[in-house]
């Protein structure tokens, strides 16, 4: 049965797609077979893989229809790589979040149930908030990653976060368990820098990944080639960070 992960953070600008995407990559690499839903109305980790002109297609298979049930499930299969699975976002998604009635934080994971024994990882990239998406996503996802850039203005969103995970094990789904905080955008130098990463350690204790993501233009630029840093540039420090932390998740999933 799929090992299901959520990349969650209130604040946009943190590196989640960037983590959901590499992440997803990485595990198909060691070969396992990976799922990862585009949970996100902007539909960043869809365009990060470089399929901007793939969702106008009146056929596609969404993470809206794969909430509402609708249509067979069918992903986009073998992206980039074999065995990394995607079901795309489009903006269609935000509506769902206004349909979802009383029992609507498990659509998502009756959803996913059906079709968790095809794979080996599940892995939703969820939008900048912690509306009813992101609780969709967690419930269905209870291993939660929260991605922390390594600047002071992240560190309280990263704290609701991490409140929100333990209100929602309480209510929705006792599974439900912060995996990590995996620092991103770290910076090599530099009193503040240093006192970010003291500071998100203190928060989050052994719960922080000990590898951290330094920041850098390569990762962006991979990005708009539509090709993750582990494909575009496996040899590149983030690429091998990525992959550590990848080795990480793995044993903390185990």
């Amino acid at each position: 049965m799929a090992r299901r992960i959520s990349v969650v953070n209130q604040k946009g600008g943190v590196g989640k797609t960037t983590t959901a995407v590499n992440l997803g990559v990485a595990l198909a690499m060691r070969g396992f077979r990976v799922l990862l839903v585009d949970y996100d109305p902007q539909a960043n980790a869809s365009n990060f893989l470089g399929l901007v002109a793939r969702l106008e297609h009146p056929r596609l298979f969404t993470a809206a229809d794969l909430t509402l049930g609708l249509g067979r499930f069918q992903p986009l299969t073998d992206v980039l790589l074999p065995g990394l699975d995607l079901v795309p976002a489009t903006d269609v998604l935000a509506s769902v979040e206004s349909r979802h009635g009383p029992n609507g934080s498990r659509l998502l994971k009756r959803a996913l149930d059906r079709v968790a024994h095809r794979y080996d990882f599940i892995l939703a990239d969820c939008a900048p908030t912690l509306g009813m998406l992101a609780v969709n996503a967690m419930v269905a996802c209870p291993d939660v990653l929260v991605p922390v850039r390594l600047e002071p203005a992240s560190i309280p969103g990263a704290l609701r976060t991490h409140a929100t995970v333990e209100s929602l094990r309480r209510t929705a789904n006792p599974a439900l368990r912060l995996l990590g905080a995996l620092g991103t955008f770290q910076k090599e130098t530099g009193v503040m820098a240093r006192s970010v990463c003291e500071q998100v350690v203190r928060v989050f204790g052994p719960l922080m990944f000990r590898t951290r993501i330094h920041q850098s233009d390569c990762v962006g630029r991979a990005a708009g080639k539509g090709v993750p840093i582990l494909l575009d540039a496996p040899k590149r420090r983030e690429a091998v960070e990525y992959q550590l932390v990848t080795e990480e998740v793995i044993a903390r999933v185990s």
